[in-house]
């Protein structure tokens, strides 16, 4: 416990992650802070970035420390390091831009989004965009594979667990494709340890995500072979009347770098649109015009 404790703190004094940007030419009309993948790095969203910036809204991205160009990539950061990470931009961006701010989460970014908002309900966050994000409730023994993991993780932490990637494979788009297959900075061996702290901070968001109280879109892939069905469902019970759900019948669990990202994006880009619109306070020169009822 003293080496984690150790570890944590040094991690604690690094500079932060530098950030990356997609910027409209305008001042934008909406603000979405965009969080990478477990084993991905901020140039998951290269593709929606610009797509996102022409819209109007501006896209902020880094690499999650243990992740990308970070000094411990391929080695699991902890919690309170990806937490007050997102912590801390938030309210800089927030300072940064007089507009609504959303969070955008892929599996683990989905799963960092959930612990900081439910967690942190002060700060300034205005909806969630969580696609596949990384949540275990319901699943069978959940806790018996729990140990497993933890038994393997003690007796071989270094262990390399292969992650495949193909630079043809057809569930994603010809550039994610490629870029998951052949970038340096994408993790393909993947740590017994690393992989164990992945397992137990998705339990952290599946334990804390009934008490949400953000407004949430919920996006999910029926070709995910990452996180079940039955989590995604009880993550949707415990969301209610605060989240809108989409379902993708042929999405991979990598929904925003999937072959049908245009249309994942377009289905964000209206609902920003819509809780724009919802949130929108009325200018009270407008209400002398309008009509008598």
């Amino acid at each position: 416990m003293a080496k984690n404790a150790a570890s944590n703190n040094a991690l604690a004094v690094l500079p932060p992650p530098i950030i990356r940007n997609w910027l409209p030419t305008d001042e934008p009309r909406a603000v979405v802070i965009a969080l990478h993948s477990f084993g991905d790095y901020s140039a998951a969203f290269d593709q929606l970035g610009p797509w996102f910036a022409a819209q109007g809204i501006a896209v902020y991205s880094w690499d999650q420390r243990g992740f990308g160009s970070n000094i411990n990539a391929g080695k699991w950061p902890g919690k309170d390091a990806l937490e007050s990470d997102l912590i801390t931009r938030v309210n800089e961006i927030a300072q940064r831009h007089d507009a609504p701010l959303f969070i955008l989460g892929e599996s683990l970014g989905g799963a960092v989004a959930i612990n900081v908002a439910a967690r942190n309900p002060q700060l300034p966050i205005d909806g969630l965009i969580l696609a596949a994000p990384a949540v275990r409730e319901g699943i069978t023994a959940r806790y018996g594979w729990n140990v497993a993991i933890g038994a393997a993780a003690l007796v071989r932490p270094g262990y390399l667990l292969n992650v495949e990637r193909h630079e043809d494979d057809p569930r994603f788009s010809a550039h994610a494709a490629q870029r998951l297959a052949n970038d340096p900075l994408v993790q393909r061996n993947v740590r017994m340890d690393h992989y164990q702290g992945l397992i137990r901070y998705a339990d952290r968001a599946s334990d804390i995500a009934d008490t949400l109280n953000t407004p949430t879109l919920l996006l999910y892939g029926g070709a995910d072979g990452s996180v079940p069905a039955i989590s995604i469902e009880r993550l949707h019970q415990h969301l209610g009347n605060i989240s809108t759900y989409h379902f993708y019948p042929g999405g991979p669990h990598l929904l925003l770098q999937g072959a049908q990202w245009q249309q994942v994006v377009n289905d964000i880009n209206l609902w920003i649109s819509e809780q724009i619109q919802t949130d929108r306070t009325p200018d009270p020169a407008e209400l002398l015009y309008q009509p008598a009822h």
